[in-house]
């Protein structure tokens, strides 16, 4: 493996520091489930460093992809945020820049998917079709998105509590029996994908979940512990926005073609109305 360059360590050190930061401050950990909700198509890592980098961001890709699929420019004098790649033999940085940094070519707004109040009963449909939620009369969809984690995250669980339980070594977790650490890691893990799932549907989530409901991050206070519990959490959330996201955009891909039945139907009606 080839040495580090300085601005590789200097990011390495960067997710290293934060990781610290965010388990040993709950308000710190909420912040980045913020951001790391808008990036959900990253993995733990990378959203660590969008993070602290550019705890704003809501969309953030390579210029190759918002110059050529997205037909988007980045803008002169944008700073990239630097991402750490694995390139087998080494590792390199990459850059992503975030959607305030683009322009369109054609001042079409780029697409973000947002769920609005009517997507809310197919949304729900979805996520009890695809994490087994069983509905209850007079469930909303907070209490929806509490099941499909709830289940997401026992499914998912095993493969990451057992690497956690390898390497739990100088963290709070080392002196705790296994049935206690799985119990905390998958408590922190479905809090935290909840957390993710609210801010992403556009529900403010501190009005459902506590700073003291997150404080568990705080046993995964090594960067291999939080690194197992953040690799779950990010692969769970990702699993379960996009369900939500394939659902909303089938929702707006409906209104579009009503939209353009109706308009049709109305030119067909003045155009029968015009030839009497």
């Amino acid at each position: 493996m080839r040495p580090l360059t300085a601005k590789l360590q200097r990011m390495a050190e960067l997710a290293a520091s934060t990781a610290h930061a965010v388990s040993d401050h709950p308000e710190r950990w909420a912040d980045f489930l913020r951001t790391a909700a808008w990036n959900y198509k990253y993995p733990f890592q990378d959203q660590l460093l969008i993070y602290a980098q550019r705890p704003d961001a809501t969309a953030c890709a390579s210029i190759e992809i918002w110059n050529k699929r997205l037909n988007r420019l980045v803008k002169r004098g944008a700073k990239g945020i630097a991402l750490i790649e694995d390139r087998g033999s080494h590792l390199g940085l990459r850059h992503v820049f975030d959607v305030s940094d683009t322009q369109s070519r054609s001042r079409q707004p780029i697409s973000l998917w947002r769920m609005e109040e009517p997507d809310t009963e197919a949304v729900i449909e979805t996520l009890e079709n695809a994490f087994g939620s069983e509905r209850e009369p007079g469930m909303e969809l907070v209490d929806t998105l509490w099941s499909a984690a709830r289940n997401a995250v026992e499914d998912h669980s095993a493969d990451y509590v057992r690497m956690l339980l390898a390497e739990r070594d100088n963290s709070l977790l080392e002196e705790l029996d296994e049935p206690h650490v799985e119990l905390l890691f998958k408590e922190a893990a479905q809090h935290a994908v909840t957390f993710m799932a609210l801010t992403r549907c556009g529900l403010e989530p501190s009005h459902y979940i506590s700073v003291d409901d997150l404080s568990g991050v705080g046993y995964f206070n090594t960067l291999p512990a939080l690194s197992h519990l953040g690799a779950a959490i990010s692969d769970v959330a990702e699993t379960m926005l996009r369900e939500i996201e394939s659902t909303v955009r089938a929702m707006r891909r409906d209104e579009q073609r009503k939209k353009r039945a109706t308009g049709e139907s109305y030119r067909c009606k003045a155009r029968i109305l015009a030839a009497k």
